[in-house]
């Protein structure tokens, strides 16, 4: 056993304090002491450790079972993108077949205003250009230095 001085070394003592004052160190220390680890509680606030709640049942599935599925899967995604691939076809071909109508009606209509312009060629009135009336710019300043001579 140990003696009464051995356990009081282990202990605080609040000798000459005030009630107020050990009454107020005995709360700040009891909140200061530590919670047992985790592992040592029995229950736990950790949502992991909790179980599922129950539901139907699941079949376990084996490991060909898995890969039928994974081939199901990758066979309706290729017959998916084939498909895509059809239409995505189709549409360009409309596009070339439209294109090559405007194309055609272009030309129809250039051909069309090509003959018009021939058949108006002949009777088109003959346009007389005029000279221009240019004037020199030495001209303008002698004409300006003389209308200041006459001023003065």
């Amino acid at each position: 056993m140990e003696s009464p001085e051995e356990i009081g070394a282990n202990f605080m003592v609040f000798a000459g304090s005030s009630e107020r004052d050990v009454l107020c160190s005995k709360i700040f220390w009891s909140s200061l002491t530590l919670q047992p680890p985790l592992e040592s509680r029995l229950v736990s606030g950790n949502m992991e450790q909790r179980l599922r709640p129950a539901g139907e049942p699941r079949l376990r599935r084996n490991y060909t079972q898995q890969q039928l599925e994974d081939l199901k899967t990758e066979y309706f995604l290729w017959e998916a993108q084939r498909e895509q691939d059809i239409e995505q076809r189709a549409r360009y071909l409309q596009k070339a077949k439209r294109r090559e109508e405007i194309m055609a009606l272009l030309k129809r209509q250039r051909e069309d205003r090509i003959k018009k312009e021939l058949v108006s060629l002949g009777h088109r009135p003959v346009i007389v250009a005029e000279e221009p009336r240019f004037s020199t710019p030495g001209t303008d300043v002698l004409e300006d230095g003389e209308a200041v001579k006459q001023l003065s």
